[in-house]
């Protein structure tokens, strides 16, 4: 190790000094809500980076065939981690064996061309290349998930752009010879264009990631509010939310909304207790949760009576799917409610007409629901007819 620090030292260590501070802020998101296991990783990258960029700049150790192998051990990891953690986010990951045969083949090169063949150009084209390679891979793959949310467009481009970055600067290294020693190495064009493109686009990354960090955590905690711990939907607060931004969106027309109400809850609750009943009312949740699509909003708005708004659905899918439900619950069995008793559903279905509200929509489902209720029950009333479709008529899945 160097006797002393050098000026020029000092300054570098900046960007590690900046990046310990995002991966403290990480990890800290990450300890206040644990189910965010992407924040850990990206803790971790940033963590690594920091190590790497302290290993090269202090020259630890001052070898630099030694140090140029750890410090590339620590920013490829870094760039690994960072990986993980996008695809994470977007409910994705690389599998293990995946990331220990990418560490092996560029720490393999790394080394070649360290110790057997020394060549420091092609150490730098094997770093700066993967990492981009990876992070332009991240940015195709996450943009299949941003669902249409602007933080999630922000860190796609971003993504994209730093991606972009490393074979835009890459290149640079031909303009001039590059020495093997780290000390002249420092004082290279490509060194200084490193650094200052380091610390931009990292700063950047890193704002962005945290940001998203912080969407995420603040999105939990909007969920948890408007959660129905019971059923595992949505309380009416949210759904109307949620229905609110389908309805201003044309692309999710045409919607159908289809309101259920349980038949006689009340006399289950009477007959065999609260507990029966909230096992009526999980199990109708669970089914309305397996058979929605991901752009599909379902809440319980109270009591025994549920919504499933349907983007991009007309009036008779919707009706199939609102069958399909009534039967699988029907069909459905309780240990706490006596075998012979048949646990059914009323339900009406309202389509949505240019320029109306949610309010009103719902008005008019739950009008037709209680068409249903007064048909008899155990039955879905569209607004087609106002009275029962004949299920025999449709091919029901």
């Amino acid at each position: 190790m160097p006797a002393h620090i050098t000026p020029n030292q000092l300054i570098q260590f900046i960007i590690p000094g900046i990046t310990l501070v995002f991966s403290l802020s990480f990890a800290c998101a990450w300890a206040y809500d644990k189910r965010l296991r992407y924040l850990l990783f990206l803790a971790a990258s940033f963590f690594a980076f920091a190590l790497g960029s302290t290993v090269q700049i202090a020259h630890l150790p001052d070898e630099w065939r030694s140090n140029a192998l750890i410090s590339a051990s620590f920013y490829v990891a870094s760039t690994q981690l960072l990986a993980e953690s996008i695809l994470r986010r977007a409910a994705l990951h690389f599998r293990v064996t995946t990331h220990a045969l990418i560490f092996t083949l560029l720490m393999g090169g790394m080394y070649y061309f360290s110790y057997v063949a020394s060549n420091l150009l092609v150490r730098i084209y094997i770093l700066n290349l993967s990492a981009g390679l990876l992070m332009l891979f991240c940015a195709v793959r996450f943009r299949k998930r941003c669902n249409g949310r602007t933080i999630n467009h922000i860190l796609f481009w971003v993504l994209l752009i730093c991606g972009a970055s490393f074979f835009i600067r890459t290149p640079l290294t031909v303009a001039q010879p590059l020495p093997h020693s780290s000390a002249p190495f420092a004082q290279t064009l490509f060194w200084v264009l490193l650094q200052l493109s380091l610390a931009l686009m990292g700063a950047v990354l890193g704002i962005v990631l945290l940001a998203v960090a912080m969407s995420d955590v603040i999105d939990r905690l909007v969920l948890e509010r408007d959660f129905d711990s019971l059923t595992e939907t949505l309380n009416r607060r949210a759904f109307e939310r949620l229905a609110l931004h389908r309805v201003a969106d044309r692309k999710s027309y045409p919607l159908a909304l289809l309101a259920f109400d349980i038949d006689n809850f009340k006399s289950i609750n009477d007959r065999y207790g609260h507990a029966a009943g909230d096992a009526v009312l999980r199990e109708f949740g669970a089914i309305l949760r397996a058979a929605v699509r991901e752009k599909d909003v379902v809440g319980r708005i109270g009591g025994e009576e549920f919504l499933l708004l349907l983007p991009g659905t007309d009036g008779e899918f919707a009706y199939r799917i609102a069958e399909r439900l009534r039967t699988v619950l029907e069909s459905s069995r309780f240990d706490e409610i006596d075998a012979t008793l048949r646990v059914t559903t009323s339900a009406g279905i309202a389509r949505y007409r240019p320029g109306e509200d949610v309010a009103a929509m719902l008005a008019r489902a739950d009008h037709l629901l209680y068409a249903a209720k007064r048909a008899g029950r155990n039955r879905v009333v569209t607004e087609s007819s106002g009275q029962t479709l004949d299920a025999s008529a449709l091919d029901i899945a």
